[in-house]
C-alpha cells in the first residue's frame, strides 16, 4: 500500500507521455495520413503558438495566479502590429503609417509589457481577484481588438514580419524550433534559478515563501510580464502563419492553454508542475485536433471532445492533490525529535 502510495504520484505527473503515445498509436490506426511527415509537422506548427502562450500561462499558474486576458492579448497585439504596417481602406485595411516591421515588432512587446504591467497592478496593487481581473482584461481587449478594425482583417502584411511563421531551418519550421528553445530556457528558469524557486514557493504555500523573505507581490508582477509578453511574442508568429491580421485571432483558445498546462502536470492550485509536463500538454492538444480533422470529425463533436479534454484536465488536478495532500501534510508536521 506504501509503494502504491508512492508511485500513483508519479505516474499521475508523468501521465501526459503515456497519453500522447496512446494518442498517436490511435488515429495512426483509424488514418495512414496521421504519421506521415506533413501532419507532423503541421501538428508542430500548430503547437508552436499554443506552445508559447502555454508557457507564459504555466508562470502565473505556479504562484496559484491565473491569466485569462493570454488570448484577447494576444489578438490585440496581432491586430494592433498589422494594423502599423499596411496602407489605410480596401484592401489592406490598414491605419496608412507603412511602418517597417523592425519598429512594429519592438511596439507589439511593449504593447504586452503594458498589458501584463495592468494585470499586475490590479491583482497586486488594488488586491483584485486575479480570475475576475484577467477575465475582464479578456473582455476588454478583444472589445478594442474590433474597434480598432471595424472587424475587418489587415492583410498586405510585409514578407519579413510573416517570416517567424512561415521560414523554415531546413525543412523545420521556425516557429517549431523558437517554441522548442522557449520551452527549454522556460525549464532551465523554472528549475534552476532562484526566480523560479520563488514562483514554486509562492504556489506551494504564499505566506511561509512571504517568511522566507520573497516578495510574492513583486514575483506575480513579474510573471504577469512574462506571459504578456510571450503572448505579444505568440501574436508576431501566428500572424507569420495566417499570413493576415485577423480580428478573431486567438478567440477561445483560453480554454485550450489551460487544458495544455493542466493536462501536462502544472497545478491549477500552484507550486506544481513542470514545463516538459506542459509542452506534453500541447503536443498532445494538437494531435488530438489533427487526428480529429484528419478523420473528418463535426466541428460541433470536436467542440464537445475539447470540452471533455478541459474536465479531464482538472479531474486529473484534482487526483494528484488527493494523493500528494497527505504527504505534503505529513511532511510540515514532521520535524526534529529530542
Amino acid at each position: 500500500m506504501k509503494t502504491r502510495s508512492h508511485l500513483v504520484p508519479i505516474l499521475l505527473d508523468n501521465l501526459i507521455w503515456l497519453l500522447l503515445l496512446i494518442t498517436v498509436c490511435f488515429f495512426s490506426l483509424m488514418s495512414p495520413r496521421f504519421l506521415t511527415v506533413t501532419n507532423i509537422t503541421n501538428i508542430l506548427v500548430h503547437s508552436a503558438v499554443l506552445g508559447i502562450l502555454v508557457i507564459g500561462q504555466s508562470f502565473t499558474l505556479l504562484t496559484g495566479n491565473f491569466d485569462l486576458s493570454a488570448e484577447s492579448a494576444m489578438g490585440l497585439i496581432a491586430v494592433a502590429g498589422a494594423f502599423l504596417m499596411v496602407g489605410a481602406g480596401e484592401p489592406s485595411n490598414g491605419s496608412g503609417l507603412m511602418w517597417g516591421p523592425w519598429l512594429v515588432i519592438p511596439i507589439m512587446l511593449i504593447m504586452g509589457l503594458v498589458i501584463g504591467w495592468i494585470n499586475g497592478f490590479l491583482i497586486t496593487r488594488l488586491q483584485l481577484n486575479n480570475f475576475i481581473a484577467t477575465l475582464s482584461m479578456l473582455i476588454i481587449l478583444r472589445g478594442l481588438t474590433f474597434l480598432m478594425t471595424q472587424g475587418k482583417t489587415v492583410s498586405d502584411l510585409p514578407a519579413s514580419f510573416l517570416a517567424l511563421g512561415q521560414k523554415t531551418v531546413g525543412s523545420v519550421p521556425v516557429s517549431v524550433v523558437v517554441m522548442l528553445v522557449a520551452f527549454a530556457v522556460a525549464y532551465i528558469i523554472t528549475r534552476h534559478t532562484r526566480f523560479g524557486r520563488d514562483l514554486y514557493a509562492i504556489g506551494g504555500n504564499r505566506e511561509a515563501a512571504n517568511a522566507s523573505g520573497i516578495d510574492p507581490n513583486r514575483r506575480i508582477r513579474q510573471v504577469y510580464l512574462i506571459s504578456a509578453v510571450l503572448a505579444a511574442f505568440a501574436a508576431w508568429m501566428e500572424v507569420g502563419r495566417l499570413g493576415v491580421g485577423a480580428t478573431r485571432i486567438g478567440e477561445g483558445m483560453i480554454f485550450e492553454i489551460q487544458a495544455a498546462a493542466v493536462i501536462g502536470g502544472i497545478s491549477l492550485f500552484g507550486g506544481r508542475g513542470s514545463m516538459i509536463g506542459a509542452l506534453g500538454g500541447v503536443l498532445l492538444l494538437a494531435s488530438i485536433n489533427a487526428g480529429l480533422n484528419l478523420m473528418r470529425v463535426s466541428g460541433f463533436a470536436i467542440d464537445m471532445i475539447r470540452g471533455l479534454i478541459i474536465l479531464a484536465a482538472m479531474l486529473l488536478d484534482a487526483q494528484k492533490m488527493r494523493y500528494k495532500a497527505p504527504m505534503l501534510s505529513q511532511a510540515r508536521t514532521v520535524g526534529p525529535k529530542g
